[in-house]
C-alpha cells in the first residue's frame, strides 16, 4: 500500500474510514516509519492549535489529542517514579515485608540476572575473598568499587524506568498508543541496554589492562600479614609522596615486571599491599619478604627489584615500630 495522503491520514486519525479502510490504514502505519512520524506532527499541530484556543470542531479528533497529552503526561510520570524506585531498590533487597520486598527489590534483583549474563566471570572466588577487606554488592565488578556502585544503582534504575514507561504506554488509549508500535519502544530499550553494558565492559576492561600494567598507581596501603591476622601499617597516597622515598616505592611498584618462573611463596606472613589506581582501580597483592615475589589477586606474580623490596620493608618496619 502506497503512503496516504495528508485528508487520508486526517480522515484516520478522526476516525472517518470504513473498518476495511481503518484496519490497511493501521497495517500500513505499524511498518511506516514515515507515516508514523507524519501522524504525530499532525497530532502535534493538532496539539498547539488547541493550546493556543482556537477551535477545533471534530470531537473525536479533540478526544484523542486529550488522550495523546493524558497519554504522555503518564509516560513521563510512570517513568521518573520507576527511575526513583530503582535507585533505592537496594536498600530493599533485606526488607523483611515480603510484599514491599518483592516489589521494590525486584528492579535490583532483574539487574542483577542481567549483569550476570555477562559480567558473572568477573567473581572472586573464595581465596580471593579472604584477601578482601569488604565485600560490595554483587561482587562483579571487584577490582573497580566505584564503578560497581554506579551500575549497581543505575542499571536498577534504568530497568525499573523501562518498565514504568511501559506501563504508562500500555494503560493509556489504545487510539493513539498502538500497541503494535510497543515493539519499537522494546527494541529501543534493548540497544539502550546494550549501549550501557558495552560502556560498562570497556571502563572496566581498561581499568584491568591497567592493573596488569600497575600503571598510573595513585596510592599504597601497606598491612603486615601474619598468619592470623592483618594489620595496617601506612598508606602513601598524595599528602605524604612529597617525601622521595613514598615516591619512590610508587615509582618501584609501577616499574615491576610480570613473572612467569618464580620461587614457592609464604602466603601466611609478608606484606600485603591495597593498590589503588588512578580512575578508581584497585587490587590486593601479597609480598613474600624473602623472595621479593609479589603475587596480586588477579592470579599474576610479579617480581620485585631487591632496591624495591628493601625500601618497602624499610618504611613499613620503621612505620610499625613508631605506631
Amino acid at each position: 500500500m502506497p503512503c496516504p495522503h495528508k485528508k487520508q491520514l486526517q480522515n484516520y486519525l478522526e476516525e472517518k474510514l470504513s473498518s476495511e479502510e481503518m484496519k490497511h490504514m493501521e497495517e500500513h502505519i505499524d511498518i511506516c516509519i514515515d507515516c508514523q512520524k507524519r501522524l504525530d506532527q499532525m497530532l502535534d499541530t493538532s496539539l498547539q492549535l488547541q493550546q493556543t484556543s482556537v477551535e477545533v470542531d471534530d470531537e473525536v479528533l479533540v478526544e484523542k489529542i486529550k488522550a495523546h497529552r493524558k497519554g504522555i503526561r503518564r509516560i513521563y510520570a510512570y517513568g521518573t517514579l520507576g527511575f526513583l524506585i530503582g535507585l533505592f531498590s537496594l536498600k530493599y533487597t533485606s526488607d523483611s515485608f515480603i510484599i514491599t520486598k518483592a516489589i521494590m527489590a525486584l528492579p535490583y534483583k532483574l539487574a542483577e540476572f542481567m549483569l550476570g549474563i555477562f559480567f558473572s566471570g568477573n567473581r572472586l572466588n573464595q581465596w580471593d575473598l579472604m584477601y578482601r577487606h569488604f565485600v560490595r554488592g554483587m561482587g562483579y565488578f571487584p577490582h573497580h568499587p566505584i564503578l560497581g556502585l554506579i551500575v549497581e544503582v543505575v542499571t536498577p534504575a534504568l530497568i525499573a524506568m523501562f518498565i514504568g514507561i511501559m506501563l504508562g504506554y500500555l494503560t493509556s488509549d489504545k487510539r493513539v498508543f498502538q500497541r503494535k508500535r510497543i515493539i519499537r519502544f522494546i527494541i529501543s530499550g534493548m540497544i539502550v541496554f546494550t549501549l550501557w553494558f558495552a560502556a560498562i565492559y570497556g571502563i572496566y576492561n581498561h581499568t584491568l589492562n591497567k592493573i596488569d600494567g600497575l600503571e598510573d598507581i595513585k596510592s599504597v596501603i601497606i598491612y603486615e600479614k601474619q598468619e592470623y591476622s592483618t594489620s595496617w601499617i601506612l598508606k602513601i597516597d598524595q599528602h605524604n609522596l612529597y617525601e622521595e622515598k613514598h615516591l619512590r616505592v610508587i615509582s618501584g611498584l609501577s616499574e615491576t615486571t610480570p613473572s612467569d618462573a618464580h620461587a614457592p611463596m609464604n602466603y601466611q606472613e609478608g606484606l600485603e599491599l591495597l593498590l589503588q589506581f588512578k580512575g578508581g582501580g584497585e587490587i590486593i597483592a601479597h609480598v613474600d619478604l624473602e623472595t621479593g615475589t609479589m603475587f596480586m589477586q588477579n592470579r599474576r606474580h610479579y617480581q620485585l627489584s631487591e632496591k624495591t623490596l628493601s625500601l618497602l620493608t624499610e618504611i613499613a618496619w620503621r612505620e610499625r615500630d613508631e605506631n
